[in-house]
């Protein structure tokens, strides 16, 4: 796997979202394995929303336990954005009338892979200034939809940080956020 791609550069300098299928298919998930590392993941670094029916394993990737290949994908962003801390979080939701995060921006740029289940993913772009981080008590008004795909297993989408997104649950899933945080911006060294 490689992070290296000049149309996924132009994205990141360009602050733009860009999507493409993960391509090495040695990322072997199923649901035993998945549900044994939701269960055992710790107390501490397990959060959620019981009345949204979701979940986050914060600090994914500091599990000997995790997909190796999810492991060594933070490795490669380590090295690719040098001048960011990478995470890793898995997050969840149990049933169809589970539901997500409502449209909102994040303070990092983020790398969403689909990894078990489906989801309906967006992008929205911004009209009005001043508009809250997160739109889910108003302001839809003021952004409009410009991506919607349905994301299945190994789907990627690169998430500027600023940019408005929508991920919605279909099913019951789970998905990996690679966070690239701090203070540098990437498109200023990509």
């Amino acid at each position: 796997m490689t992070w290296k791609s000049d149309k996924f550069d132009q994205a990141i300098r360009d602050k733009k979202h860009y999507q493409w299928r993960f391509g090495d298919r040695t990322l072997d998930l199923n649901w035993d394995s998945m549900i044994h590392l939701i269960d055992t993941h710790p107390p501490k670094k397990t959060a959620g929303n019981v009345k949204k029916n979701n979940f986050q394993l914060q600090d994914f990737h500091h599990r000997p336990s995790a997909p190796k290949l999810l492991r060594n994908m933070v490795m490669q962003l380590e090295e690719r954005f040098y001048k960011n801390h990478i995470s890793l979080i898995a997050f969840g939701s149990i049933g169809i009338s589970a539901q997500g995060f409502d449209i909102h921006r994040d303070v990092m740029d983020v790398i969403y892979m689909q990894g078990l289940g489906n989801v309906d993913f967006s992008i929205w772009e911004a009209h009005k200034e001043g508009l809250p981080a997160n739109l889910e008590h108003g302001g839809r008004d003021g952004v409009s939809s410009i991506l919607r795909k349905k994301f299945k297993k190994y789907d990627i989408c690169w998430i500027p940080r600023g940019t408005y997104h929508l991920i919605k649950p279909i099913n019951t899933r789970v998905g990996f956020s690679f966070g690239i945080e701090g203070n540098v911006d990437p498109c200023t060294y990509i």
